[in-house]
């Protein structure tokens, strides 16, 4: 507005022009400080992205590292799990012909306490026969008419 008002008075006072002139050798100058300061920011930018760079190169390696190691402990566990099924396939084949011996035992053992048992009745059977003949056969000689009567009258004084 005030160049418009200069303009229209058509004279311009001597002050005008040094005062532009020092104005835009300020904002030049300015203008070059800033791109100085920006040429530093680059310069120092430039730098630290290098030292990024190089942390980042090494965080690579290590994660190469660590999946590598990561994909070897798989594979190990999955030769483990193949094992582990293997043995526990092996561990319930023997357990299944262990228990069919059992059973079968068993089964043989109970046969053989019923053969047991039958010859304990014929036994007992028996051995009571044989004590009915004992005691029949000790009562009679008791009245004295057979042998053991009298090997027992020899034996036994006062009868």
């Amino acid at each position: 507005m005030l160049m418009l008002a200069l303009w229209q008075a058509g004279t311009t006072p001597d002050w005008v022009p040094p005062t532009i002139a020092i104005s835009l050798a300020v904002l030049a100058l300015s203008f070059l400080a800033m791109a100085a300061a920006v040429g530093v920011l680059a310069l120092r930018v430039a730098g630290q992205v290098k030292k990024v760079g190089v942390l980042v190169d090494g965080l690579q390696d290590d994660v190469a590292r660590a999946l590598t190691a990561a994909r070897k402990l798989t594979e190990q566990g999955q030769d483990l799990m193949v094992l582990v099924r293997h043995e526990a396939g092996a561990f319930a084949q023997t357990s299944r012909r262990l228990r069919r011996k059992v059973t079968r035992g068993a089964d043989r053992l109970e046969g053989k306490l019923e053969d047991l048992e039958t010859l304990y009745d014929v036994l007992h059977g028996e051995v009571e026969d044989a004590a009915l003949d004992v005691a029949a056969a000790l009562r009679s000689s008791g009245r004295g008419d057979g042998m053991l009567g009298r090997v027992r009258r020899l034996m036994v004084p006062g009868r």
